[in-house]
């Protein structure tokens, strides 16, 4: 079925209700590679109780419509569409236990043109029983060669101009090679993060890691370099994605302080020499 970007541009989410239980947050924080070391006393709380405190980039994977994109009256082959950009804002620590609303929307579709593609954009906003907003996520997906149906083009602005200057700081956390397999529980079960024949198909010589995934340890390595862990910090959060991670890769973030405000960074993987995430910035929540 050819691409319907009526249907798309139309398409309206149900609301999502969900309780994060302390055990999601456990399997969250463990997939994106927290508590690797067991007598880390700063990354226990992420992944044992009592006192637990919840990673900050959870809220990507919370109150979402899940893979919607598989519908099949939207005609997008799931074997062409690629996570563009990720941004996590937000207004209040993550609360566990508390019965939450995510609300998703189509907030942009763009037409990059004939032999370009399309890029969806999708805003969710997470509120609380008393309709508070928590968290607003906005996401963007590209889907190859599904431009020149007549849509609006208009360019992106990366999320940060990286320094022309060495990094202030680096931190270097390795994926695994089972990685893809275990962040999957999260909820994301798109066949191109496991199953090696849909991989090969969409061009790729394994499964690759989730964006999200990638997203979530980029998160992990700043909470610790310029947080000291302490979440009530974390502001946020936005990244342009470049090359996919494959599981097994070491990935280096690269930071450059910026001010009070916070930081700018980019992310690779080591042995392959690849950058997978160009652009990313990170704000304190005292800055936004």
């Amino acid at each position: 079925m050819a691409f319907n970007h009526d249907v798309v541009a139309n398409w309206k989410f149900a609301p999502v209700v969900q309780t994060i239980e302390p055990s999601d947050c456990f399997l969250y924080a463990l997939s994106v590679g927290v508590g690797r070391d067991p007598l880390n006393r700063d990354e226990l709380p992420f992944v044992y109780g009592p006192k637990i405190k919840v990673l900050p980039t959870m809220a990507a994977v919370v109150c979402t419509p899940g893979f919607w994109a598989e519908d099949p009256r939207l005609g997008i082959d799931i074997t062409r569409i690629f996570h563009g950009e990720q941004s996590v804002t937000l207004h209040k620590p993550i609360p566990p236990g508390e019965e939450l609303t995510g609300h998703s929307r189509i907030s942009d579709l763009i037409d990059k043109g004939p032999g370009g593609g399309a890029i969806i954009e999708v805003e969710c906003v997470v509120r609380d029983s008393k309709e508070q907003p928590i968290w607003t996520v906005n996401r963007t997906a590209f889907l190859k060669g599904e431009g020149g149906f007549g849509g609006t083009n208009r360019s992106i602005a990366a999320p940060a101009e990286i320094p022309d200057r060495e990094p202030d700081q680096q931190v270097d956390i390795p994926t695994t090679g089972d990685q893809a397999l275990l962040y999957r529980l999260n909820g994301d079960f798109n066949p191109l993060h496991a199953d090696p024949d849909v991989a090969e198909q969409a061009g790729f010589p394994q499964p690759i890691l989730h964006g999200l995934c990638t997203y979530g340890i980029t998160s992990y390595a700043l909470l610790k370099a310029l947080c000291d862990y302490d979440v009530e910090k974390f502001g946020r959060l936005s990244v342009r994605f470049s090359a996919p991670t494959l599981p097994g890769d070491t990935l280096r973030i690269e930071i450059w302080r910026n001010g009070e405000a916070g930081a700018f960074f980019r992310c690779r993987a080591v042995e392959r020499d690849v950058t997978v995430i160009a652009s990313g910035r990170f704000d304190f929540a005292r800055s936004i």
